[in-house]
């Protein structure tokens, strides 16, 4: 997920919830372009190697969900998510 800062994150609390029960099925993580210091995930720009280290890899049981501004969805993740072998079919964008 890529917001501007902690509250403009989408189901914060549901999303921590589900991680927090059920870690072997759901990976979480966080981008914000202006984090507050102690942030524990990520800031900036989604490139291929923040993918890589915090995704898990490509495979048919692995669904990525995403939310985040438009023009960042379309020209950095989806990009960076096709050319590390995901396809359209595992990605939901809402």
């Amino acid at each position: 997920m890529f917001q501007q800062t902690e509250k403009d994150i989408l189901l914060r609390e549901e999303l921590d919830e589900v991680h927090i029960h059920h870690p072997d099925k759901f990976s979480l993580w966080y981008t914000l372009d202006k984090p507050t210091e102690g942030w524990k995930y990520s800031k900036g720009f989604v490139d291929a190697a923040m993918i890589k280290e915090h995704l898990p890899p490509p495979a048919s049981d692995v669904l990525l969900v995403m939310c985040g501004p438009p023009p960042m969805i379309q020209n950095a993740c989806l990009p960076n998510l096709e050319k590390l072998g995901y396809h359209s079919q595992n990605i939901f964008v809402y």
